[in-house]
């Protein structure tokens, strides 16, 4: 699962790119749905065809409709085990940022001599602290939506392949 902007450019930039992620990932729900609706009727009729003669449930679509589902759910599964560790990187790198930005304040506040210096020191972490967490939730919420396309692909490829290849054999 790669992210195109994860962790680089604007942070509009970088929710602009997530917002479009999102949108596809949504689209292609709508898609695989109808496609899924395709599939359901096709194989509905092949298999009340089945039943006039036994023998023809040997068909191999029949198989396949097993098989694929879970050729579909172990590459989902390993798609989404990569992205929920993205997803731990994610709010590792937001602690940890937050945790550096109060151990900077503290030192910097240790050095003060003065009442300019310290509003100084405070004027830095508040930057930092809005920084570190605009790109640290930038982070999660590129996580998140890679963990959903990834998640939903692979029964989108495999519904979608079943469709195209049903129509191209009912017609």
């Amino acid at each position: 699962m790669s992210r195109e902007n994860a962790g680089n450019g604007h942070p509009t930039d970088r929710l602009m790119a997530v917002a479009g992620q999102i949108t596809k990932t949504g689209l292609r729900g709508g898609e695989m749905g109808v496609a899924a609706a395709q599939t359901i009727g096709y194989r509905t009729a092949m298999m009340t065809a089945a039943l006039s003669n036994p023998i023809d449930f040997a068909n191999p679509e029949f198989i396949r409709m097993g098989a694929e589902k879970v050729e579909a759910a172990v590459e989902a599964f390993h798609a989404v085990a990569t992205g929920i560790g993205e997803f731990g990187q994610a709010w590792i790198s937001m602690i940890a940022k937050q945790t550096q930005a109060a151990a900077t304040t503290i030192g910097g506040l240790a050095t003060c001599k003065n009442p300019v210096e310290i509003i100084d020191v405070q004027q830095r972490l508040l930057a930092d602290v809005v920084d570190a967490g605009i790109h640290a939730n930038l982070r999660l919420i590129e996580a998140t939506a890679s963990l959903a396309a990834a998640g939903m692909n692979p029964a989108y490829r495999k519904v979608r392949a079943n469709a195209r290849r049903l129509a191209r054999e009912q017609a």
